[in-house]
């Protein structure tokens, strides 16, 4: 029987690095008109709407649906600028996974505090945004665990409840937390923004540095 697979996108599918919000912090420097407006910000596991109401905060800006629709055309301008650089790359042998993945029975979404129109370039520039057909975004909510409900709906809506399990893939302690919150398996990746220690911690079912180490669970 099939299983339901959600993965997170930055640290998992994308490497992360200082190069991969580029096009997300100069959308909010423009909107802004200020060098290095999110300076200090944390984005890890965060929604982007949820992280951008934070840097209006610090710089004494009110948030407004206007403001948020007017960024969101900033932003799509900056992912369409960047979207023939190198600022989005495969992490480890994710592309290769997905892949093959993708050729088997197992149904496969996202869960992400990445805005859809990000996960989309980012993805697209991968080569594998074709196979997540649906996932939950920043936009479904400002927290992980809105995110991870409106994405099992969205899921449950696609392929139907005929599955055998539900994993999470991610690279941060919140993937851990959302699998548990939803009842899913987690596999931890090693590759983010918490260490394998701090993994550790919180007991994943599996915790890995590649990909190819788990390929004998699904393929």
């Amino acid at each position: 029987m099939s299983n339901l697979i959600f993965f997170d996108i930055n640290g998992t599918i994308v490497k992360r690095d200082d190069r991969t919000d580029i096009p997300y912090k100069r959308a909010i420097n423009n909107l802004l008109n200020v060098e290095n407006a999110m300076d200090g910000v944390d984005t890890s596991a965060r929604s982007d709407k949820d992280v951008f109401k934070e840097v209006l905060e610090i710089h004494n800006e009110t948030f407004s649906e206007d403001k948020w629709k007017e960024f969101l055309n900033v932003y799509e301008e900056n992912l369409k600028e960047f979207k023939e650089s190198d600022v989005w790359r495969e992490n480890v042998d994710s592309k290769a996974f997905i892949d093959k993945l993708y050729k088997t029975e197992h149904k496969l979404s996202l869960i992400t505090g990445e805005l859809s129109i990000g996960a989309k370039y980012k993805l697209e520039k991968l080569g594998v945004f074709k196979y997540f057909p649906t996932g939950g975004f920043g936009e479904d909510g400002l927290k992980r665990f809105d995110i991870a409900e409106t994405a099992l709906k969205k899921a449950k809506k696609l392929y139907g409840e005929d599955f055998n399990e539900m994993y999470i893939i991610g690279d941060t302690i919140l993937d851990i937390k959302t699998a548990r919150h939803l009842g899913a398996k987690v596999i931890s990746i090693t590759t983010g923004s918490n260490t394998k220690d701090e993994l550790k911690e919180l007991n994943p079912d599996y915790i890995i540095d590649s990909f190819k180490e788990i390929q004998n669970l699904f393929l």
